[in-house]
């Protein structure tokens, strides 16, 4: 594969005496990268080689768990023909080429990193080694084609010679016109089976995550929040709390009240005697159920917005089918708590942290604090689960206001409590599903979804970050909620879905509410997915057709999903399930995978037992293998979870769980046997984070009727 010159930029010539090369990613104007030193680490592209001839990645991109710690240093070093442990990743701190394609600003999110960076990394790092090879060539005097690259060194049939030599000849090179990628074929790193290399930091307490960044004289930080949504403090007595060892202050910042201590325990303490009296705001005397009661209302009392619709009405012949299903409010429940280690100065804001994107947040924080963006600076480091939680700048907000209004370097850490009730929760939401049957033959296939919208605030966040700091605040709420109508998240994986019928049908009515909203792994797909797949089984179960029958069926020859379910079909021996177990199947597509899987359950004592998930993925091309099974199965386990225990309640516009006592995941002792099978494919890769979690639910559903002859339309699953 040839590249041309268009795709790529060269960064700037010299920084601390290395080479860099970076790419737009954006489309935006091109910035000036800011200089490199030892000293002042401000990454300002993708690849560098330092003058000791050590590459360098900056990783653009956030390593919560997912695996792109690993799988970006594999695609660079693919093309630089080295180990892929050669190579030096450093977390990338924001620039404007860091944009992602998708969402417009710097972001972590929608399983992305990898299939976006497949093609940036490679041209990257073949660009550098294009270079490379030239200064060798000149400083070797013989012939490019007689060259080649390995572990950091240019091979030749006389010997080597190191990157560090050469590196003053490349600096004065022109940047290449175009440069050739490795054919798949020939590949030695993609594809290949290797361990993390992040692992082994994780394992011996080395690698650093935000909550483990500590800052010489830091505070503790303890924030009292109001616990009703948009409610704020009317007064507080903070006498006993001043009393306490090592507490330092008490302090009102922006409705909610901080505990400066020495320590978090101290501050902790000092907090829990703090007499503070809320307005609980708008939200009070708003429940989860009466917004579901509201919910089901809308259905017959709003039209909505018409989403997709295929086909002529008039096929949709036959005898009316519907099903109405909910599915409740839901928590990220990272294992890390939100934190942040900020300090403010005269000059600027300075924070460290782990976030998923740093960019939303240096414009969240200018506005709070008023400082300039680039009067900011997130060094961002591992994130101990995000999930789309850690897209959220509030916790990186709070930090600089308390360092801000303090004037003392601070160190802010939430509790379990703080994050459970203070969270941007997956939305609940409703869906009507209705079809025709004539005779055996399911003529149309309809959907009316209600549900709040997460796209309206999220675009908030974009046009803040996107539009001159000088547009007021106003417009960029204005633009959001012109989205929110038609949020595309509250329809996907039921619009536009691979399934065929004569007619075809999906509107999506707004429900529209102020509790917090984001995204939670797998976004819309994680409700749509367990409608649309639910659904088809009662039709197939209405038609006496058996289920993975019925739905190859309705699908195109040449889908996708026809092989995944096909594969995971065989792997699972449908329909000879052990004695005594019983099977649910469902296929999904989201983020351009497509994953299906087979569940095999039990029911004893009037509970579910899950004994084994056979799941099959069409990913295109794996770069590490391993880190596709391992995401399968940590997304198999995520919404296993959320399928039998998930569920955030509401009262008087308060949630009420608190912890892992009442907002329970699944133990050791409950996972069941995963076994996932991959469809090889030699198309670029696409995403693996979250694309196992929508099948799951319905999968389960599924197999529960199968069990016992109950339809649960309603998550968590609850057996009558």
């Amino acid at each position: 594969m040839t590249i041309s010159r268009r795709s790529f930029i060269k960064g700037g010539a010299v920084f601390g005496g290395g080479l860099a090369i970076g790419f737009n990613l954006s489309g935006c104007a091109q910035t000036e990268y800011p200089h490199f030193s030892a000293t002042d680490l401000q990454p300002n592209a993708y690849l560098q080689v330092s003058p000791s001839g050590q590459v360098i990645l900056q990783l653009h991109k956030s390593e919560m768990g997912q695996g792109v710690y690993t799988g970006m240093a594999t695609m660079a070093a693919e093309e630089l023909n080295m180990d892929p442990s050669l190579i030096t990743v450093q977390q990338a701190e924001f620039h404007p080429d860091f944009r992602d394609p998708e969402f417009y600003v710097m972001i972590t999110g929608g399983s992305s990193s990898i299939k976006y960076s497949y093609t940036i990394l490679r041209e990257a790092a073949a660009t550098v080694a294009a270079m490379l090879k030239t200064a060798a060539a000149q400083h070797l005097s013989i012939a490019e084609s007689a060259l080649n690259l390995k572990d950091g060194k240019v091979v030749y049939a006389g010997g080597k010679v190191d990157f560090a030599t050469l590196l003053p000849i490349a600096r004065g090179l022109a940047t290449p016109t175009e440069v050739t990628l490795k054919s798949p074929q020939d590949f030695q790193y993609i594809g290949r089976h290797r361990q993390r290399l992040d692992a082994l930091g994780k394992v011996t307490g080395k690698s650093e995550f935000g909550i483990d960044v500590q800052y010489p004289g830091a505070m503790t930080a303890v924030l009292l929040r109001c616990p009703h949504f948009g409610g704020k403090v009317s007064s507080f007595d903070a006498s006993n709390a001043l009393k306490k060892s090592g507490v330092k202050s008490v302090f009102e910042v922006d409705g909610a009240v901080a505990v400066l201590a020495e320590t978090y325990w101290q501050a902790r303490q000092a907090a829990g005697v703090v007499n503070v009296v809320w307005d609980k705001g708008p939200l009070a005397g708003v429940s989860s159920e009466s917004l579901r009661v509201e919910r089901h209302g809308m259905l017959t009392s709003e039209a909505g917005k018409n989403v997709e619709e295929k086909g002529e009405a008039s096929a949709a012949t036959g005898e009316l089918f519907e099903a109405v299903y909910d599915v409740p409010y839901l928590a990220h429940a990272t294992m890390e708590p939100m934190n942040a280690v900020a300090v403010a100065t005269k000059e600027g804001i300075e924070i460290w942290t782990g976030n998923q994107s740093p960019d939303i947040a240096l414009s969240e924080i200018a506005d709070a604090t008023g400082f300039k963006r680039e009067q900011i600076r997130i060094h961002n480091h591992m994130l101990g689960g995000g999930f789309g939680r850690r897209i959220m700048p509030d916790y990186l907000v709070e930090a600089a206001r308390i360092a801000q209004l303090s004037g003392k370097p601070v160190r802010l850490v939430w509790s379990r409590e703080d994050d459970m009730r203070g969270d941007f929760y997956r939305p609940n939401a409703t869906v009507a599903m209705s079809a025709m049957i004539d005779q055996s033959a399911v003529t149309s296939l309809q959907a009316k979804i209600v549900a709040p919208s997460i796209l309206g605030g999220f675009v908030q966040f974009v046009t803040n970050t996107l539009l001159p700091q000088w547009l007021p605040n106003g417009l960029h709420k204005k633009i959001g909620g012109m989205a929110s109508g038609s949020d595309p998240a509250a329809a996907e994986g039921i619009a536009h879905s691979d399934y065929e019928f004569p007619y075809m049908r999906t509107d999506y009515v707004e429900q529209k509410t102020t509790i917090p909203l984001g995204y939670w792994r797998s976004v819309g797909h994680s409700q749509n997915g367990f409608f649309i797949e639910s659904f088809i089984d009662e039709l197939a179960h209405q038609t006496t057709q058996d289920p993975v029958a019925f739905r190859l069926a309705h699908m195109a020859k040449d889908s996708r999903r026809r092989q995944v379910l096909e594969l995971a079909a065989a792997k699972a021996n449908w329909g000879n399930p052990p004695q005594g177990q019983f099977q649910g199947v469902a296929v999904h597509e989201s983020f351009s995978t497509v994953v299906a899987q087979v569940v095999n359950v039990s029911i004893a004592d009037g509970k579910i037992k899950v004994h084994k998930v056979v799941c099959a993925v069409e990913c295109g091309m794996a770069i590490n293998p391993d880190i596709v099974v391992a995401q399968m199965e940590g997304g198999i386990v995520f919404a296993l979870t959320a399928a039998l225990k998930g569920e955030i309640t509401i009262e008087d516009g308060a949630v009420q769980q608190s912890n892992f006592h009442d907002y329970e995941v699944l133990r050791i002792n409950e996972t069941p046997e995963i076994e996932v099978y991959r469809v090889d494919s030699a198309n670029p890769p696409t995403g693996v984070g979250e694309p196992s979690v929508p099948p799951l639910a319905p999968a389960l559903a599924n197999a529960v009727f199968a069990a016992t002859g109950q339809r649960l339309r309603k998550l968590p699953l609850r057996l009558a």
